[in-house]
Parts: C-alpha cells; sequence; structure tokens
C-alpha cells in the first residue's frame, strides 16, 4: 500500500532543527511543557497495527517504539528495541538481539514473545491495516495469513521465530534491502497482549517515553513523561498536540504565547520575514514529497514521449517556486526529494526551454500545439500551481484545461484513470528510493489502467526496479534507483513539478531536534531552555 496525499497541509518534515536557546515563557503552559498541532485533524486510533494516518503516527512514535528506529539526520537504521542484529549471507534472515531490560508501561518486562504477538497481530487481516503489505510482504508465512478462505488461514507467522527472550529471527521470502527502513514504521511497533482489549485504541500501551495522559475528543491530546522509560527520563514532561485551527490561526496562537510550533501559511509569510522577533523563529522545513503530474499513457497524444517530455519542458519550475510558493519548495526534476539518500540534484533533465518544447511537439505531429485537460482536487496551493503552468505551457503552444473537483469524484475517475493527466502529491512511507519507484512502474489498479505497465521500455524498468529492491543499502544501492528514475523521467512517464517545504514558527526556547527529517516530532529529543 502506498500513500497517496493530495492535500493543502502536508506532512512536516524532513529537515533536522536544532534551535538556538534563548528565554521564553509560554502564559498557558508550564515550562516543561511543549504544545503543537495535528497537521489534519485528531487521530481515530491509537493502535500502531490499526493506524494509518499522519496524526496517529505523530501520537504513536512519542508512545510506543519497535525493534529499528531511523537516524534523524540521514533517515538510516538504526538500534532501538534491538540492541543489534545479524543478517544471513544470503540477505534473507535477520537476527535481532533485543534489550535487556526494556518494560512495557504496564511494569511489564517486552521479549522476543511480544515481538512475535505484535508482527502477527499485524499480519492478521482482522487487526493489522497500518502498511502491513509495506511491513510483512516478504516475510516467510505472511501469504498463509491473508488467504481469501478463513479456515484454512494461517494465525501464526512462519517466518517469525522466538528463539529465547531476547532473541527473535525474522525470515524473508527474498532480500529486500528496505526491509529495516520497513521495521521503522509503527506498524512494527511492538504490543503487549495482556492490554489489547475492547479499547486498546483509545488506551496505548508502549515501551516508549510517553503515556496518554488526556484525549479530548476534536481538542487535544496530552502526554505525559515515562519516568520509568528504558532510554531515560524526557526533558519534556508533558505533551499537548493540538487540533489545528487553520494555518493563519495556528500563526496567532503562536503570537499569544499559546503553542511552541507553528506552520506558516503563504499569506503570512512575508509579515513574519519583516518582523525582526518572528522571523528569527522561522524555519523552512523540506519534506519528502514530490508534486507531479501521473499520465495517462494510453491517452492518443499522451502516449507520445515527445508530447509528455514537451509539456516538461515547459514549466518553468523555479518561477512557480519562487512567485506562486513564496519559496516554499524546491523545483522538482526527478522523482525523489532531497533528504532521500538516492536524490541526485545533478540531474536536470528538464529545463524551462520553450523552443525546446515547440520542436518536440512538431516532431509528435502537433505543430501547431494541442489541448490537454489534467485532473485535480480542490487543494488551493496546487490550483494556484496549476494556473501559473497553464500560463506557462501556452508559450510552448499547448491549451492546459483545469479540470478541478471534489476530491472523492477525483479519486474515483483517477483510479479508473478517466483522464489524460491527473495531480499527484505523493509522500513516502518510509524514506527509501523504493517506495517511491511504483510511480513509474506498476501492474494493478490505476496505474496499469493507465499504462504504466506497458509502455515503451516498461518491461526493462521493471528488471531494474527488481534487481534494485534486492541490493543492501548503500551507494550501488542508490546508485540503481537514479538509474531507475532516469529511465522513467526521461521517457516523460511522470512529469516532476515540485518537491514540497512548509515553513514553520518554532519557540526559541526548544532546542535538540524539534522536527526531524522523517516529519515528527519526538519530544524526548528536546530540550528546554530554563
Amino acid at each position: 500500500m502506498f500513500k497517496i496525499l493530495v492535500r493543502s497541509l502536508l506532512v512536516l518534515a524532513t529537515m533536522l532543527m536544532s534551535v538556538s536557546v534563548a528565554a521564553y515563557a509560554q502564559t498557558n503552559n508550564s515550562a516543561n511543557t511543549v504544545t503543537t498541532f495535528f497537521i489534519e485533524g485528531e487521530p481515530n486510533v491509537l493502535d500502531p497495527q490499526a493506524a494509518s494516518t499522519i496524526d496517529e503516527f505523530q501520537v504513536l512514535y512519542n508512545v510506543y517504539e519497535g525493534l529499528v528506529t531511523y537516524d534523524p539526520k540521514t533517515l538510516d537504521p538504526k538500534p532501538l528495541l534491538a540492541d543489534s542484529w545479524d543478517i544471513s549471507s544470503d540477505s534473507t534472515v535477520y537476527t535481532f538481539h533485543l534489550h535487556k531490560g526494556v518494560k512495557f508501561q504496564n511494569g511489564r518486562d517486552m521479549t522476543a514473545d511480544d515481538v512475535k504477538y505484535s508482527l502477527e497481530r499485524l499480519g492478521n487481516p482482522t487487526t493489522g491495516t497500518s502498511y502491513t503489505g509495506l511491513l510483512l510482504n516478504s516475510v516467510k508465512g505472511f501469504n498463509d495469513m491473508r488467504v481469501t478462505d478463513a479456515t484454512k488461514r494461517a494465525t501464526t507467522l512462519s517466518g517469525v521465530e522466538v528463539i529465547d527472550p531476547l532473541t527473535v529471527k525474522i525470515t524473508l521470502t527474498a532480500p529486500v534491502g528496505s526491509f529495516l527502513k520497513q521495521l521503522t514504521l509503527p506498524g512494527g511497533f511492538i504490543v503487549p497482549k495482556e492490554a489489547v482489549g475492547a479499547d486498546f485504541a483509545q488506551n496505548p500501551v508502549g515501551t516508549g517515553p510517553y503515556k496518554l495522559k488526556e484525549w479530548q475528543h476534536q481538542t487535544s491530546i496530552t502526554l505525559v513523561a515515562n519516568d520509568a522509560y528504558w532510554g531515560g527520563a524526557p526533558v519534556v514532561k508533558t505533551a499537548i498536540m493540538r487540533t489545528s485551527p487553520g494555518a493563519s490561526q495556528q500563526v496567532l496562537e503562536y503570537q499569544a504565547n499559546n503553542s511552541d510550533v507553528a506552520v506558516v501559511p503563504e499569506p503570512d509569510l512575508a509579515r513574519l520575514q519583516q518582523d525582526s522577533t518572528l522571523s528569527k523563529a522561522l524555519f523552512n522545513v523540506p519534506i519528502l514529497s514530490t508534486f507531479f503530474f501521473r499520465v495517462n499513457l494510453k491517452d492518443p497524444a499522451l502516449s507520445k514521449p515527445e508530447v509528455r517530455q514537451a509539456l516538461a519542458y515547459a514549466i518553468d519550475r523555479d518561477a512557480i517556486v519562487q512567485t506562486v510558493l513564496a519559496g516554499q519548495g524546491s523545483a522538482a526534476q526527478g522523482l525523489y526529494p532531497p533528504g532521500l539518500s538516492a536524490f541526485d540534484k545533478s540531474y536536470q533533465p528538464y529545463p524551462h526551454d520553450v523552443a525546446k518544447a515547440k520542436d518536440l511537439l512538431t516532431k509528435a505531429g502537433f505543430p501547431n500545439g494541442l489541448t490537454i485537460e489534467v485532473r485535480t482536487g480542490q487543494v488551493e496551493s496546487e490550483l494556484r500551481i496549476l494556473n501559473a503552468i497553464q500560463q506557462q505551457v501556452a508559450d510552448a503552444g499547448i491549451t492546459l484545461k483545469i479540470n478541478s473537483t471534489e476530491k472523492s469524484l477525483y479519486d474515483q475517475d483517477r483510479g479508473a484513470c478517466k483522464m489524460q493527466l491527473g495531480t499527484i502529491s505523493f509522500s513516502q512511507d518510509y524514506a527509501d528510493a523504493d517506495d517511491f519507484v511504483p510511480q513509474l512502474y506498476r501492474t494493478g489498479g490505476s496505474l496499469q489502467k493507465c499504462g504504466y505497465d506497458s509502455y515503451e521500455g516498461a518491461a526493462d524498468i521493471a528488471a531494474m526496479i527488481s534487481k534494485a529492491a534486492a541490493l543492501p543499502l548503500g551507494a550501488d544501492r542508490d546508485a540503481a534507483y537514479r538509474q531507475i528514475e532516469k529511465a522513467g523521467i526521461d521517457r516523460g512517464v511522470i512529469i516532476p513539478i515540485i518537491h514540497n517545504t512548509r515553513t514553520v514558527l518554532v519557540n526559541p526556547r526548544l532546542s535538540g531536534i524539534v522536527i526531524d527529517n522523517n516529519s515528527y516530532v519526538l519530544f524526548n529529543r528536546i530540550t528546554i531552555a530554563k
């Protein structure tokens, strides 16, 4: 399952923020309290095996933990509940050595049995919904747990074996270089069996540095420090996550000293940049996402690579970033956003070139230009981008018609590929290039209906993806994914437009890592000026 997000407030993310210390006092909170806002809305569930939204994940990353976490700078996997792991010579068997002395928030020791239980709970089709396939597709025995006939369905994962109380072995059906990164997702968080009951989704129990204190629905969630946390008691004693009142209102709340982190909308940016005090609290935070055009590769006109390439050359991405987005973003030439190890800033296949675009259209049989319709939802910032593109590509002879409809209707038509072009804002599930490449080649679903399994060169890209996925993390793997990106983008299979960023206000009293490179605020990484 891949997460395609079309929304106005994308996840806050992907820049390490070490904030300088300065005196600052909140009028409504104690000195050891940090207050933030949810991005989209309050969570529905706080069950790691069932959660699926950004805001649910924001809470879960503070309450629960998995075997593996990510480095806040590089996003590379690093030990957490597992002190270390061994990988077999064929890269299919992972043996995890658990940290001794870890306790759940109910006081019980965590063991390898809890790891097996949690992964099997994720694999159970009646309970596991949190990106189940991403974590378990490659684990031996997963398919046996997902058979349609419940009477023949396995209840255990044969690929997860308890060796002793502090050792667990996971066997894969084939090498998957990103497996450790996949384990950092909340679906892989460890839960205690005895706490799982009818109200578990509202009353989480993990091993993490924070515990749920209060959930005022539609208002806020309050976490308090787990002073018995095995990694040491956090400095931030209370963390409050409030339901967002809207970005402009967030700024006002910040200015009233009622929050520590606030999203800054584009209309407010110039005013804040000119403020001698507030300008020092502004941080431009990139997001691991790419906004692009998905193409109906079966469309009579767009099936021609020259037409797709002409459209790509006709777009002035830098102008969009500087004018439409007020600098909140970066021009996207490729699929991978900055922050991924496979990102290549030197790859610039489509500089703005109107003459080149006209020449390609002539070669494609459209010397007098053509009309293309783009389908989209009703996200205001994306509509402004499309309006700018509409004006830009007209210089090359392309008439871009914008068909904006209610999101559910757009999603339905996009799923059936009833379009020539469609807007996509794709944010990572986990920080690896293999999470992005299905946008270039995919069998099944809407992408297959749009011809993403059968365009010229698709078979070659499919073979490249299969080979790259098995490579271990490192330079060779990144190079392989760059070759895949080039093969798809040079053909114009998708048309990248921008990589998103978000500007935020961060209270100067906070230091340490306020927002990590994976988009989340982990409160135990924050320190506070006295």
